[in-house]
């Protein structure tokens, strides 16, 4: 049944594929991934039809099977797909464990365009309907290799805006700031960044106390204003 859905998909990329312009998207995702060459604004108009047709009584279950089929195809329009569809489902329809399935979605074919939209969208809102589970995600993914779930960790509160956790926020700072990898250091200032929109003087001394340099520093600044 599945291959009813994904059919259609790839007959509508293909009609669109573009090879000199799937080069140069493969080239800036560094050549991790093959693209049909169907840039941002002809994909989601060939989303939006593709989702007109998807059955809406279909179970939770079985929508993520479908996300799963889409994680699997070879160009990288399918997984951006993929994530469109599933940040618009709405929040009542929610379950707790849907979160080892974002944890496959984030640990697989990893790079910071599909993190951070599964991130800061669906595991945003996720974190704030099951709050309590998330505390527990938040202890487990530490003691995870991956740098993606590191992030996320990081992120998923970016469009929390007043709401942020920040004692949260301070004590994941405090466990990933050491880590200079460039996506996480960047992944903290970007989460401080955020929430010097509406509390900059917080930031300001986050920035102080935990000693922050770098990257992580420049980003969290941006909107502090200087003396």
């Amino acid at each position: 049944m599945i291959r009813l859905y994904i059919s259609p998909l790839t007959a509508e990329l293909e009609l669109q594929q573009d090879s000199e312009k799937a080069s140069k998207m493969s080239a800036y995702m560094k050549g991790m991934f093959s693209y049909y060459g169907v840039s941002s604004v002809p994909r989601k108009l060939i989303y939006k039809k593709w989702k007109s047709k998807i059955d809406p009584t279909l179970t939770q279950k079985y929508n993520w099977e479908l996300i799963r089929e889409l994680w699997d195809m070879d160009q990288r329009e399918y997984q951006y797909i993929a994530i469109d569809w599933m940040n618009s489902w709405p929040v009542s329809a929610y379950r707790e464990e849907d979160i080892e399935e974002l944890r496959f979605l984030i640990s697989n074919k990893s790079w910071w365009d599909t993190v951070d939209l599964i991130a800061s969208n669906y595991l945003g809102k996720y974190a704030l309907k099951f709050p309590e589970i998330m505390d527990q995600v938040i202890i487990d993914w530490q003691h995870e290799k991956s740098i993606w779930l590191h992030r996320s960790c990081l992120i998923y509160q970016l469009k929390h805006k007043r709401a942020t956790n920040l004692e949260r926020l301070s004590y994941l700072i405090n466990v990933y700031k050491s880590n200079n990898t460039f996506f996480i250091q960047k992944a903290i200032g970007w989460s401080l960044r955020e929430v010097s929109k509406w509390n900059p003087e917080w930031v300001k001394d986050m920035v102080e106390n935990k000693r922050l340099t770098g990257l992580a520093k420049r980003e969290a600044s941006k909107y502090i204003p200087t003396k």
